[in-house]
């Protein structure tokens, strides 16, 4: 099969090496003449760790990384909101706190050793049958299938999907990486404070002895035409979280992004395909994107290798792509605890049988939610290394 992907991020450039090593004539279209990362720090879970290591960028991941071994977050008075242990679920569990940089270059340099052909300084404006088009009217294909991940504000979705739900948050983030030199990140723990509903501040370790500070603030405050006001940032950070204000106050600029919840009506539109951002744009609360579009990644090529089509795609990816995108129109700290069982659900094969360490998990809650958490877990088949498409993953 002839194959066009769009956009050369996480879930594109994924797509392109398992579609191409899975035997398709792969072409990958990126806007850029030099591919970069776009972002700062992200938690990968192990089921997105699961799909590196069947791209055998696990363990490099690992040694660029840094083990996350748990999730806290407390109000400014101190007060415990979440204190998650991934212990809890089962001893061998743990995400990966990673520069997005990092995990670019892994991916886009394993892309280079595929036989995925990179097409770059094109951009992709539109899709015509079985042809994509470019902004210089250039077409190119024809194209058995076009995969489209140009990300949660793609141009290609409003074209081809225009009737699609992708409201831009009212909440956008700045972020940046500083050196950890009050040993913060020492614990390996995703770090959380809280001032009310409207005020939060992350640190979030991402190798050793480095922080990224992420700071969720109204969608007008990170504008790109609005200088910031670090002044008053910084005596927030004093007032919000005393212990990390030092820490806090070596940042003397920050990035700034902005974010959509995304739902399509459907997956796909004609040969038009969209996985990753571009299909199911998810708060930057959860921690999601990046894991949910390498699941997208792994579950197409599974699923075209096995003889299914696209609606099977659909059918496998489309619960719990729901399932986020539903706790992303109401996002809180809390639900950071419930989409994190979520992802141990769907990954509980990893470790094989929890011994009742899961329910141990939930012991620590501060909140009534708790109760209720336990979903069903997805079924699917286990293959000798991971399962990711049906639902499950792999030990």
């Amino acid at each position: 099969m002839r194959i066009g992907v769009v956009g050369c991020g996480v879930a594109g450039q994924a797509a392109a090496i398992f579609l191409s090593e899975g035997g398709h004539e792969v072409t990958i279209f990126e806007r850029f003449a030099e591919p970069r990362p776009i972002g700062a720090g992200l938690l990968l879970q192990p089921t997105g760790l699961a799909v590196l290591r069947a791209l055998g960028l696990e363990q490099p991941a690992l040694a660029q990384g840094a083990r996350v071994v748990g999730l806290e977050a407390k109000t400014h008075r101190g007060r415990s909101v979440l204190d998650l242990a991934y212990a809890d679920l089962h001893a061998a569990a743990h995400g990966l706190g990673i520069r997005r940089s990092v995990l670019f270059d892994l991916l886009h340099g394993r892309l280079k050793r595929s036989p995925a052909r990179l097409v770059t300084g094109t951009e992709i404006t539109d899709a015509d049958g079985d042809h994509l088009v470019d902004k210089a009217g250039a077409r190119c294909g024809p194209f058995d299938l076009i995969v489209v991940a140009d990300g949660a504000h793609s141009a290609l979705r409003a074209r081809r999907m225009p009737q699609a739900y992708a409201r831009l948050y009212p909440w956008g983030c700045i972020w940046t990486t500083v050196p950890d030199r009050d040993g913060i990140g020492v614990a390996g723990l995703l770090r959380q404070r809280v001032r009310g509903t409207r005020e939060m501040i992350g640190l979030l370790t991402v190798a050793s002895g480095q922080l990224t500070i992420y700071w969720s603030l109204p969608v007008a405050a990170p504008a790109p035409d609005k200088p910031l006001d670090l002044e008053t940032m910084h005596r927030d950070a004093r007032e919000i979280w005393p212990e990390a204000a030092a820490t806090i106050a070596q940042a003397d600029d920050f990035s700034r992004a902005t974010y959509r919840n995304v739902a399509l009506p459907r997956w796909k539109e004609g040969r038009v395909l969209f996985i990753g951002d571009a299909a199911h744009g998810t708060s930057p609360q959860l921690g999601r994107g990046a894991n949910l579009a390498l699941l997208d990644a792994w579950t197409l090529a599974d699923t075209l290798a096995t003889g299914g089509d696209l609606a099977d795609f659909a059918r496998r990816r489309s619960a719990t792509v729901r399932f986020y995108r539903q706790a992303s129109g109401s996002v809180s700290t809390e639900l950071q605890v419930i989409t994190m069982h979520r992802e141990y659900n769907i990954g509980v094969a990893v470790f094989g049988d929890t011994q009742g360490t899961r329910a141990e998990g939930f012991r620590r809650l501060r909140a009534p939610f708790s109760v209720g958490l336990q979903g069903p877990q997805v079924a699917g088949s286990i293959t000798p290394h991971f399962i990711l498409g049906r639902g499950t993953v792999t030990r």
